[in-house]
């Protein structure tokens, strides 16, 4: 499912306008990433957390030049766990 199709989705099923529904689920979205550079575990009980993570500083083999070797640099992901509650309930 896109975007999109989660919109209307989210519209129909509370009876409102693709307009108000587009802007409620961007304000959520913002609300989220902003919530997460703020502390970096947000956790939604019954769903799932979100945590932000780092990856580590290493060096890499260049695929094109197997003798060159690359260093990457640590970057920041965003992890979700799914809760135990939402994936049984996914189960069934």
């Amino acid at each position: 499912m896109i975007k999109k199709e989660f919109v209307e989705l989210y519209c129909t099923r509370h009876n409102i306008e693709e307009k108000q529904g587009q802007k409620d689920i961007e304000n959520f979205l913002d609300t989220l990433k902003y919530a997460l550079t703020i502390d970096k575990n947000l956790i939604f009980r019954n769903f799932g957390s979100f945590e932000v993570r780092k990856t580590k500083e290493r060096v890499v083999v260049d695929p094109k030049n197997i003798s060159k070797k690359i260093d990457v640099k640590s970057r920041k992901y965003v992890k979700f766990k799914i809760s135990r509650t939402f994936e049984d309930k996914l189960a069934d």
